[in-house]
């Protein structure tokens, strides 16, 4: 029995040995590719600075007023967000995509980020770009929040507002019921994750373009993820500021798409994902009628990523946002008055 006893651990430390070998090598290799792909992957737009020392990405093609800005959502950056419509909202308007603060290759800074450090470098990143406003922001998920935080802050230089399956402010607490338990940890331990090259690894596997070799690249980077997870970490915080400033937009023009395919996670019944959607579609709708003239669309066989699964809804909705915006002298927007339905 000893002898079987003294097996069973010897066998024990050699597996935890391989762990720890193959781990190791898996840390290396990330490192390695990264190294790489810093060298090979070059910023397609320009590099502003936005403060002494700091700069950040911009990508503007195409020509017309308004401008079109896209904004990315949590984890993306301006390619990963935008490659699949902006050649085409290029051929209607100016189009600029950016990169925040430590994504995609605006450099980095350090701490969570919050909407008014966001909002604030973004507009000095229009300013100092020589990109003239007025703006039409098109925000995707986390960034749908940040173009409605602009736009109450900076409204003379919004045009009109387009949210692309964009985040609520009370999105955490009216849902959390469909988030099963095992995401949070999944979720908590992306910095290990990280440290030990497992989400460059799996990047990796993805890869089958230039897009997508470059995507995998750019959102697994040190600074990337060191962003990423402190956004989701402190994502209560961020939420509390945008709820803090939200304000009626008055005649500001405003779409919001919302996605009718949400996946179902293991452990969540239909029942609670059809919920789930349900409260998604009214949050959106709320934000809708803090416009008078705003206007949802329900983003028929399309996922979270509208702008993958339906471009040609997005590319509508923001052609049809800009003969609006053409067609009329802009409206005087009062950010503060009462929104009628």
């Amino acid at each position: 029995m000893k002898g079987l006893v003294r097996v069973m651990l010897t066998l024990l430390k050699w597996g935890a040995a391989c762990v720890v070998l193959a781990l190791t090598g898996t840390a290396v290799y990330a490192r390695i590719l990264h190294r790489r792909d810093d060298a090979r992957w070059k910023a397609p737009g320009r590099m502003v600075e936005v403060e002494p020392g700091r700069s950040m990405h911009i990508y503007c093609t195409g020509s017309g007023t308004p401008t079109v800005i896209l904004e990315a959502g949590a984890g993306d950056f301006s390619l990963s967000s935008w490659y699949s419509v902006q050649p085409q909202l290029s051929a209607l308007s100016r189009t600029c995509s950016y990169d925040r603060a430590s994504t995609g290759w605006s450099d980095r800074v350090p701490g969570r980020p919050t909407p008014a450090a966001i909002i604030t470098d973004l507009h000095n990143l229009l300013a100092r770009s020589g990109e003239p406003g007025p703006y039409l922001l098109v925000g995707h998920s986390l960034g749908g929040a940040i173009v409605r935080h602009y736009a109450v802050h900076y409204p003379a230089e919004v045009a009109g507002l387009i949210l692309v399956d964009g985040s609520h402010e009370d999105q955490v607490e009216r849902m959390k019921a469909g988030v099963p338990r095992w995401a949070f940890l999944v979720l908590g331990s992306l910095p290990a994750l990280h440290f030990v090259g497992v989400d460059r690894l799996v990047a990796s596997a993805r890869i089958k373009d230039t897009i997508s070799a470059i995507i995998a690249a750019r959102t697994t980077s040190d600074a990337a993820m060191e962003n990423t997870s402190a956004l989701i970490s402190s994502l209560d915080a961020f939420n509390a500021e945008v709820k803090r400033d939200v304000k009626p937009f008055g005649p500001l023009p405003l779409i919001a798409l919302t996605a009718d395919v949400v996946p179902r996670a293991p452990g969540i019944t239909q029942a609670v994902a059809d919920s789930m959607h349900r409260e998604w579609v009214a949050m959106h709708q709320e934000i809708v009628s803090r416009s008078t003239r705003g206007r949802w669309i329900l983003a028929e066989h399309s996922g979270h990523y509208i702008q993958r699964d339906r471009p040609d809804l997005v590319i509508q909705s923001v052609r049809e946002m800009l003969d609006t915006l053409r067609s009329a002298p802009p409206v005087p927007v009062a950010v503060g008055a009462k929104a009628h339905r």
